[in-house]
């Protein structure tokens, strides 16, 4: 009998960070977000800090900018009919609240005429999942929280007009919060998905305060030649980041008699989880009208979330299944998981127009390819091609500007035959028992919505 097949509690939880392009929205920041990201030549508020540092030398005096972003996912599944499994899925849907995404910067010139200096606190953009735990697609994800946090200084220098330089150095901080269900069948006695011999595991952990940077250059050759006046462009890189995160893993053994004497040994063993954040590079090309009454910007964006192409996860220390029947003690190895994404990249196209002097208006929107193969595609990595509209509007009152924005983001629908799926239940001893969770139809899309309020402090007083 392949009893070590309840050894689901350290090979289940695999960290499903990801999110739209590879983990987080292509967006972050009211304005950039109204213009549909197209924000890496325009950046004209604290957002510029993740954009293109450059941008805050153009920024002069004291400003505080505060922002906050209502994040909503919806996604619907479907799952297909597997070969060996005498059942159909029902529909499920996710069922997370919004997540607000609030972020704070302060940057000054301290009076000096080529130097602007910022710090800030702030996420990348991303969302909460909840899934029924009984539900079709619960051997991939029933809950994920697994929230990013950065803090960063940056300082930007002007040596002339018409040429900035950038450059932040960032902490990133990772917080990995996920529960799925694993299957225990045997192949002996139940099925693959036998709901009595599926075991529930949460893993918690976090790699925290990791460093990073990001620079960044803009020109406007405008300044030197009068027939590129209005032209500008920007570019920005980001390098990656290796993530070892550790916690401690929370497992529910199967309600099946066959475990009712299995204990884990500890309880919660100690757990660490390594792998890759990608690097991003952003150009842009502006064309901004002299008198300021408008401006468009198109911008591109590279992701190498090719580096994300595996999971691995052990204990710290040794672990044990204790009393198995005719075993006795099984230890808990460590696992490698196949994620094999791909690279994304994004053409983005957005703008505004001033109408009144206190009044601007912003629209844009962008596509975006998918980071996740259809063979690892499931609803713990639904990333997939997709487009996006956007809107705002900006009102500036005394030293006050106020921002309101919004945008929906538009995943293409996938369906996955579940003979193309490579995406199974997590069973490691028995893997030949295991069957297709990934098959299915996903329809699925994000709503942001977000207010800003940037204070020009030296106005105020």
């Amino acid at each position: 009998m392949r009893v070590g097949v309840f050894i689901l509690g350290l090979f289940l939880l695999v960290p499903q960070v990801t999110r739209a392009g590879g983990f987080y929205l292509p967006d972050r920041g009211v304005r950039a977000m109204s213009r549909g990201g197209a924000f890496v030549v325009s950046a004209d508020d604290l957002s510029a800090m993740w954009y293109n540092p450059a941008n805050l030398a153009g920024q002069k005096g004291t400003r505080l900018h505060m922002d906050i972003s209502l994040i909503n996912f919806s996604m619907e599944f479907s799952r297909y009919p597997v070969e060996g499994v005498d059942q159909f899925y029902d529909p499920v849907n996710n069922q997370a609240p919004v997540l607000p995404d609030p972020s704070l910067a302060i940057s000054s010139d301290f009076g000096l005429e080529d130097w602007v200096f910022a710090v800030g606190a702030y996420g990348p953009y991303t969302a909460l999942n909840r899934y029924p735990e009984d539900g079709s697609q619960r051997y991939s994800l029933i809950r994920a929280d697994n929230l990013g946090f950065i803090l960063e200084a940056a300082a930007a220098w002007e040596p002339l007009r018409g040429l900035r330089l950038g450059a932040g150095f960032s902490l990133f901080t990772l917080t990995i919060n996920n529960t799925q269900v694993a299957s225990a069948f045997p192949g002996l006695f139940g099925g693959p998905e036998d709901p009595d011999l599926d075991g529930l595991v949460q893993y918690v952990a976090e790699d925290s305060f990791i460093p990073s940077a990001v620079l960044g250059l803009w020109l406007a050759p405008g300044e030197w030649t009068a027939a590129l006046r209005g032209l500008e462009l920007g570019f920005s890189f980001m390098p990656g980041i290796h993530i070892d995160a550790r916690g401690t893993l929370r497992t529910r053994l199967p309600d099946h008699y066959y475990y009712d004497n299995v204990v884990l040994d500890p309880a919660e063993p100690d757990v660490r989880t390594t792998f890759d954040f990608p690097w991003v590079v952003r150009a842009g090309v502006a064309y901004r009208d002299p008198g300021k009454l408008f401006d468009v910007e198109l911008a591109f964006v590279w992701e190498g979330w090719s580096c994300f192409d595996r999971i691995v996860l052990e204990t710290t220390e040794p672990a044990y299944y204790r009393n198995v029947p005719t075993i006795g003690d099984f230890v808990v190895l460590p696992m490698v998981l196949e994620r094999q994404y791909q690279d994304t990249w994004s053409l983005r196209l957005g703008g505004s127009y001033r109408p009144l002097d206190w009044l601007v208006i912003r629209a844009g929107g962008y596509y975006e390819t998918g980071a996740v193969p259809d063979e690892y595609f499931s609803v713990a990595t639904p990333d997939s091609d997709k487009w996006a509209l956007a809107f705002g509007l900006g009102a500036t009152w005394n030293a006050f500007e106020f921002d309101l924005g919004y945008m929906h983001v538009f995943q293409l629908a996938r369906d996955i035959p579940a003979a193309v799926s490579l995406a199974h239940q997590t069973n490691p001893t028995n893997p030949e028992g295991t069957v297709s969770v990934g098959g299915g139809r996903y329809i699925s899309g994000y709503d942001l919505v977000g207010l800003s309020i940037l204070v020009n402090i030296d106005n105020w007083f």
